[in-house]
């Protein structure tokens, strides 16, 4: 091809290339160009949320619990500090407000390029003071901004929460989330923050130079809504202050136990904790757990040192929801209504050997503090001594209805080997097992709040897994002694009369405790506890609303919950509580209940319960005390129920004082 070709063939190359070019330059400056001005403007505007104020919680009459109010409050905006500035604004800023400047530096980074963030809540004096300083400092001003407010102070603090910053599972969870408002943490601030969070408002502003050259009309924030609790309030603080004074009790009971140089008082009572439930509905009426803490530490942020001494104290741990403990004696309702509902029949021998004091044909049972089986060979003996023993007592033969009243542990371990030695190794085995899932044990209640512990029921099924768990792995928790491990099964007999009497690794939570007591006065429905009766929006209309819910239903024998109520007044009249209920009132006869003493490891004391029931004629009210580490639940636990039924049936109340040292 001669030069002159080419050289055309190039040109006209290079034309058509910037042809090209000049097209599209066009296409984009005209055709174009209006709507990429409108997409430049808009993107140079800066748009900010403004904070919603957060809902108020409310007791069931609209007490209010928690609320908010509008606070000054020191705020940088980082679109108009400069890198430059920084680190002389976070000088002044300190030296203003005493606040070290490597906190400064962290709140600073934390906000991100261009971020917004609070610096501190300063009242309306301070406030004053320093408004004509910090418009001095570039991107400093002082903002009216919603504060939470506890207006119950550490009353119902388990119940209600509190608030924080969100953590980074928190954000991994909901990525939506702002890093630097805070959100619900614990309780119903937590499982109803959806609701109580409000619609945050918006501001938009455009800047040139570090200065606002242009700005839109202000969207206003949306407060949340408002929750109402199922909580009575004024039940609330007799409970909560019932347990405190119960606490005094215990540990001047221990006091007594150490100067006589008896057992029992190896620590001081720290934490206990209560439940009353509306037994038609599931609504809890009254929760506390000590100790406790102050909602109002988290709003501006919790010193290290103060939250690890709650932490060490346990106060964030709701006890009533998320402590677990051998329930004892309470449990033994359980094997009561087993007894009377299978028909469990009671045994005749052991290994070929007649029982001594067992009367099988009458269901009698000689409750002389003593119990003793033959053993598997030739002279050998099981023995088993019932907790009165000591005292010198003898309740002499008892039924099923004098057993209960008096706490007669012999009774109930014989029930459970009836179950043994009839229906061994098949599926009636576990018929008191299943009578305490039927009625809510072993597993979560489902109550709308958070760290509920789902309990154990133990049974030949759960002791073969621990055993197989071992031996394929010996790196595995060692939940069993060797000598199981060597058996055909780790699951014996006695293991079985153990758990009859809520010991022998059955545990629950005073709210289990609680919520079975309920279902065995209302005929067996076992309700879903609920704190939340509704949430209301800002007009008033009800958005949401906890209802009843019955979540299972083991459909008892009306005689037989006849029979288990007149017992429960039993003890509290004649049996193990009547110490604790002396002088009661009129209504006496209206009330039941039953005490506990749960066995705890050497290094602890026993854990006091009582577990009650009012007005047995009509049930409305169940109600569960614990007292970690309280002894005796007759001399502790009964006399904390005796003022909170008291209460609850109108009765006039009378100081807490020991009532008698009973399981």
């Amino acid at each position: 091809m001669k030069f002159t070709t080419r050289l055309a063939v190039l040109l006209g190359a290079v034309i058509a290339m910037f042809s090209m070019l000049g097209i599209r330059l066009w296409f984009i400056q005209v055709a174009e160009g209006a709507q990429a001005a409108v997409v430049a403007s808009e993107e140079s505007w800066i748009v900010q949320d403004t904070p919603a104020p957060r809902g108020e919680i409310r007791d069931r009459d609209g007490v209010p619990l928690a609320s908010s109010r509008i606070v000054p409050a020191v705020v940088v905006d980082r679109h108009f500090v400069t890198s430059e500035q920084r680190a002389d604004l976070v000088q002044r800023l300190s030296a203003l407000l005493d606040i070290p400047p490597t906190d400064l530096d962290i709140l600073y980074e934390d906000a991100g390029t261009n971020g917004k963030f609070t610096v501190a809540i300063v009242d309306a004096e301070d406030a004053y003071r320093l408004a004509e300083q910090v418009r001095q400092l570039p991107g400093v001003r002082i903002e009216k901004i919603p504060e939470r407010v506890y207006l119950a102070g550490e009353s119902l603090a388990h119940v209600v929460g509190h608030l924080g910053l969100p953590t980074e599972e928190d954000l991994d969870t909901d990525p939506t989330l702002d890093p630097n408002n805070r959100i619900g943490k614990l309780g119903v601030e937590r499982v109803y923050d959806e609701f109580l969070q409000g619609t945050p408002g918006e501001i938009a502003f455009r800047v040139n130079r570090s200065q606002i050259v242009d700005q839109r009309p202000e969207v206003s924030a949306i407060p949340g809504n408002t929750v109402y609790l199922t909580i009575d309030s004024d039940l609330q603080v007799r409970v909560e202050q019932a347990l405190v004074d119960g606490i005094v009790n215990a540990n001047n009971v221990k006091a007594d136990l150490r100067a006589q140089g008896k057992k029992g008082a190896l620590n001081d009572v720290e934490r206990a904790a209560a439940v009353v439930l509306d037994i038609p509905t599931g609504q809890v009426l009254a929760m506390a757990s000590v100790p406790t803490f102050n909602p109002s530490l988290f709003v501006g942020g919790l010193d290290p040192d103060t939250f690890s001494d709650l932490q060490e104290r346990q106060a964030f741990n709701n006890l009533a929801v998320s402590g677990l403990y051998p329930p004892a004696s309470t449990f033994k309702v359980i094997t009561y209504m087993a007894e009377l509902e299978a028909g469990i029949p009671f045994p005749r021998e052991v290994n070929g050997r007649p029982i001594e004091g067992v009367d099988p044909d009458s269901r009698l049972v000689n409750c002389d503090g003593r119990l003793e089986l033959p053993g598997l060979g030739e002279g050998e003996q099981q023995i088993y001594n019932d907790w009165y023993l000591s005292a010198g007592i003898q309740f002499g033969w008892s039924d099923e209805h004098s057993a209960l009243a008096n706490s007669c542990n012999i009774y109930f371990y014989t029930v459970a080997l009836g179950a043994w030695n009839a229906w061994k190794e098949t599926p009636k085995e576990n018929v008191i097992q299943d009578q305490a899932r039927a009625l809510g044990y072993g597993e979560v209640t489902g109550i709308d709040l958070t760290g509920e512990a789902e309990g154990l029921i133990p049974d030949r099924a759960l002791y073969e897994s621990y055993k197989e768990a071992m031996l394929d792995d010996e790196d595995a928790p060692q939940l069993l002694d060797a000598s199981r491990m060597a058996a055909a099964s780790p699951w014996f007999g006695g293991d079985l009369m153990l758990a009859s009497i809520g010991q022998g690794g059955v545990l629950a939570t005073p709210l289990q405790v609680a919520a079975s007591y309920a279902a065995l006065a209302n005929g067996g429905k076992v309700h879903k506890p609920y704190v939340v009766g509704s949430v209301r929006d800002g007009a008033g209309d009800i958005i949401y609303s906890g209802e009843p819910e019955v979540i299972s239903d083991a459909q008892l024998d009306p005689d037989n919950v006849a029979s288990l109520l007149a017992d429960l007044n039993r003890v509290v009249t004649t049996g193990t509580a009547s110490g604790a209920f002396t002088g009661f009132g009129d209504s006496l006869w209206r009330v039941g209940g039953k005490t506990g003493t749960g066995q705890s490891v050497k290094s602890k004391d026993n854990h006091a319960w009582f577990a009650g029931v009012a007005p047995i004629d009509n049930p409305r009210y169940a109600v569960a005390v614990l007292v970690d580490e309280g002894g005796s639940g007759g001399q502790v636990a009964a006399p904390i129920a005796r003022q909170i039924l008291q209460y609850l049936m109108g009765e006039e109340l009378d100081p807490i004082i020991p009532g008698q040292a009973a399981d």
